[in-house]
């Protein structure tokens, strides 16, 4: 699976938008904090599930979704690029922050306009990410995922910082919040104006540019299991 051009939206696209604002009013409103304990394979540091004296409540909520809407994929329509979304490195995401890719890019492909990044250090620093685990349900696991990423290192030994926070379930209707999961660290190379990055699966981030006052970056991963996922970057 590529991110160079548009891929397929699936064949439950229409949910996506009700699923956003379901799910952002209810993080507003409760201040849910974190991550999901599942497709994190055992390259990370600590286990895959968070000892009782560490681990938050995992909090079930329910998410209506659209009546044909089954699975987590983004509604196609016509999303602003620059739209007035506050986005800072140092603050947890919420799916707001993705509306340009899931309303957009995902569909249209990056806006001609971009200002291409095609240098490593000006790809390192923080981001705040999203992660669409297998966007047309053809595992049953299809899922919506928010964290932050931090890029360090050299061209040639580059690691990525996955920094885990909240998972939105389609087939349940319901998000996870995991506070004390420990963070996982990909390591890879800067190459061909993008990067890869190999820990508990592998994710290729293939194009970096910049539009208006923000700066963006989308690709895909490879999960230890081997469902496909999207991923995309933003920040200020």
């Amino acid at each position: 699976m590529t991110m160079g051009n548009t891929p397929t939206a699936g064949k439950a696209k229409r949910g996506l938008i009700v699923v956003l604002i379901a799910a952002n009013l209810i993080m507003l409103t409760i201040g849910i904090l974190t991550i999901p304990a599942n497709i994190r394979g055992s390259t990370e540091k600590g286990t895959t599930t968070p000892s009782t004296e560490q681990a938050a409540p995992i909090n079930t909520i329910e998410v209506t979704l659209d009546e044909n809407a089954d699975v987590l994929t983004p509604s196609a329509s016509n999303g602003n690029q620059e739209s007035d979304i506050s986005v800072s490195t140092q603050e947890r995401p919420n799916l707001e922050d993705f509306l340009w890719y899931t309303e957009d890019v995902l569909y249209n492909g990056v806006p001609v306009d971009n200002a291409p990044i095609n240098r490593f250090y000006e790809a390192t620093g923080g981001w705040k990410a999203l992660i669409v685990y297998d966007p047309d349900n053809t595992y049953d696991a299809n899922a919506m995922e928010i964290l932050n990423i931090s890029v360090g290192g050299t061209e040639d030994d580059l690691n990525l910082t996955l920094d885990w926070y909240l998972i939105i379930w389609s087939g349940e209707g319901s998000r996870f919040d995991e506070t004390s999961m420990d963070d996982a660290v990909f390591n890879g190379k800067w190459e061909n104006d993008g990067l890869w990055a190999s820990g508990a699966g592998t994710i290729r981030l293939t194009q970096f540019y910049s539009l208006g006052n923000k700066q963006y970056a989308i690709g895909t991963m490879d999960t230890p299991d081997g469902i496909p996922a999207f991923i995309a970057l933003v920040r200020p």
